[in-house]
């Protein structure tokens, strides 16, 4: 009985031993496949850093006239500067890879031209273990000189939520080894704007020409008149004289010059005579300096009186043509103003597609006989799309006639369908116009955002992107408020503010030019977190074609569904664990300990099965 149970507790033993050696088998097997897996795993975790991969809102350089504090409108090719002023350039880098840039540093070289009429700008920005992006812009000398130096004055360094600190020297920006910005987080974005001045020698050899200004005739009877001009002397002495005749077009004779001196402002007076009475004539003031520099004044008339008496109530009108408003594809609202001079006046409009031949007019306005001035428009239509038209205002009264410069206008083209694609929060959305180009288009993005749940703030960002190889006119970004929303600011400055449609003028947009704009917004009273907001941005443009194309981006979400990081709990273990039922490390790891524990379940019961037949 006692040899029995002695074996029969060696067995077990025997038995206990196995099922770990068994156990510790299943371990070593699930680590090798473990090890197997993870390891190109680990070497993907390891590839390096990496800046503005793909596509982005901005270049990675571009520059501004003036100051950081003063610039708002950053070119992207090229920036025209004068002698003495400031230049800002801004450095746009993001971190588009999964790793952080560690030690990142930004550099920017400037080379100036031999004949110191321009320079080239080229920023640089790389990391430990991130490559080498570059981008440059050239810069442009406006007006007489010689650029002699470019140097830094000062630079700061932002993130997408304003200024941070600069960790190292902001002069090193211009050395080779550059400015260190810090580590940059995966995604994260940063800025670093550095603002330089130009120094050099400006031209002294220029000279300012002078400046006339036509005057009303005076002394005006049968057969003579007194014609009158101010001048305003440059840095040179000249003469000054009048051209007059019996029209406007065919100015033909010629008063002898009166000399003037250099730096000198002065009224100058001719008169005519041998003129015929009750006779219109038309006349104009011309100087030119030693230098060569001229001006001519505005065309002005009088009527000689028919009886040899004069009169002295009034004046002949003045004029000013304004620019044409209410622009589409087939009319136009034309405008102007007039000051009587204290005589009756008439007025309207001179119009046409050359503006050497204004030969089609508008209907006669009475601007009465006052002293002040008077606006005046009037509405033409039956215009053609596409077209540019020229146009000038006239008044006349009894004392004589006045025109004002001849401006322009050109028609837009019909609109076509608006093509409609709704934009997901925290990810842009590519929205392209009809007809969609073959392999580019314009690339319209909206981005909703909040970083302050505190003070109820969204902000939008609506960006754009040129992939296409034409450039682009009469761009227009219009977006109106919806009424959840209270309008803060815009970056840049919208130009227009209409009952709260923001319209953006953005002009020409060249092949692979980009931009952003940034609409700063809060809730207003009376919305919560849980009101649906339905933002919407229009872009229209024309291109090559006759079509003027529209592209329109939509937002729609509520503000708790913004709320990012700490402003809500439950969006923060959201982010917290987005993306971890995905990884494939996860679904390996819990393979190993199910196949572990079926093991170890699978010799328990046989043990089990083997004490109760013992």
């Amino acid at each position: 009985m006692s040899a029995k149970k002695g074996w029969k507790k060696q067995k077990n033993k025997m038995n206990k031993m196995k099922n770990k050696k068994n156990s510790l088998k299943a371990v070593l097997v699930g680590l090798f496949v473990l090890v197997s897996t993870v390891g190109p795993i680990v070497n993907v975790a390891g590839a390096a850093a990496a800046f503005n991969g793909g596509s982005q809102p901005r270049p990675l350089l571009s520059g501004g006239r003036g100051s950081e504090n003063g610039s708002t409108d950053w070119e992207e090719s090229s920036v025209s500067i004068e002698i003495g002023e400031g230049m800002s350039f801004m450095v746009y880098f993001k971190n588009t890879s999964s790793e952080t840039a560690d030690d990142t540093r930004v550099s920017i070289d400037i080379n100036i031209d031999s004949n110191g009429q321009g320079a080239t700008a080229t920023a640089k920005v790389w990391a430990d273990n991130a490559p080498v992006k570059s981008d440059s812009i050239n810069i442009d000398l406006e007006g007489d000189g010689e650029i002699t130096d470019i140097y830094h004055t000062e630079s700061e360094l932002y993130d997408v939520d304003g200024g941070i600190s600069l960790p190292g020297n902001a002069d090193d920006v211009e050395t080779s080894g550059g400015v260190d910005v810090g580590d940059v987080g995966a995604g994260e974005i940063r800025y670093l704007v550095a603002d330089f001045a130009i120094a050099g020698d400006e031209d002294s050899n220029s000279s300012d020409g002078p400046e006339v200004t036509t005057k009303n005739a005076d002394d005006v009877d049968d057969n003579s008149a007194k014609l009158v001009c101010d001048i305003e002397a440059g840095d040179e002495d000249g003469d000054v004289w009048f051209e007059w005749g019996k029209s406007s077009g065919n100015l033909n004779k010629d008063t002898s010059k009166i000399s003037f001196d250099a730096n000198d402002d002065d009224t100058v007076t001719k008169t005519i005579t041998g003129l015929d009475e009750d006779t219109k004539y038309f006349f104009r003031c011309v100087a030119e300096d030693d230098d060569g520099n001229d001006d001519t004044g505005s065309t002005k008339s009088f009527t000689t009186d028919d009886n040899g008496g004069g009169s002295d109530n009034g004046d002949a009108p003045d004029v000013v043509t304004l620019a044409a408003t209410g622009i589409n594809s087939v009319s136009a609202t034309l405008r102007c103003e007039v000051d009587p001079n204290g005589d009756d006046t008439d007025a309207w409009f001179k119009w046409g597609t050359s503006s050497s031949n204004l030969n089609r007019t508008t209907s006669k306005q009475d601007m009465g006989s006052g002293t002040n001035d008077v606006s005046c428009s009037s509405n033409i239509s039956g215009l053609s799309e596409n077209t540019t038209y020229f146009f000038r205002a006239v008044a006349e009264n009894g004392e004589g006639d006045d025109q004002g410069s001849i401006l322009s206008f050109r028609t837009g083209s019909p609109v076509v369908n608006v093509v409609t694609r709704f934009v997901d929060i925290f990810r842009n959305v590519d929205v392209v116009a009809e007809p969609e180009p073959e392999v580019e288009a314009l690339i319209i993005t909206l981005n909703a955002d909040t970083n302050n749940p505190d003070s109820r703030q969204i902000d939008y960002t609506v960006s754009y992107d040129n992939r296409t190889g034409l450039t682009l006119t009469n761009v227009i970004l219009t977006v109106p408020l919806p009424n959840e929303l209270d309008f803060i600011s815009s970056d840049p400055r919208e130009s227009l503010n209409r009952n709260d449609e923001l319209e953006f003028n953005i002009g020409t947009v060249r092949p692979g030019e980009q931009d952003s704009f940034l609409i700063e917004t809060e809730l207003a009273n009376g919305v919560d977190a849980n009101d649906k907001i339905r933002f919407v941005a229009d872009v229209a443009y024309n291109d090559n074609s006759r079509v003027r194309k529209i592209v329109e981006v939509i937002d729609e979400s509520t503000f708790g569904e913004l709320v990012r990081g700490g402003g809500a709990f439950t969006a923060a273990i959201a982010d917290a664990f987005r993306g971890f039922f995905t990884n494939p490390l996860l679904w390996i790891i819990l393979f190993i300990l199910l196949v572990a524990a079926a093991v170890r379940y699978m010799f328990a019961a046989r043990d089990k099965r083997t004490n109760v037949l013992v």
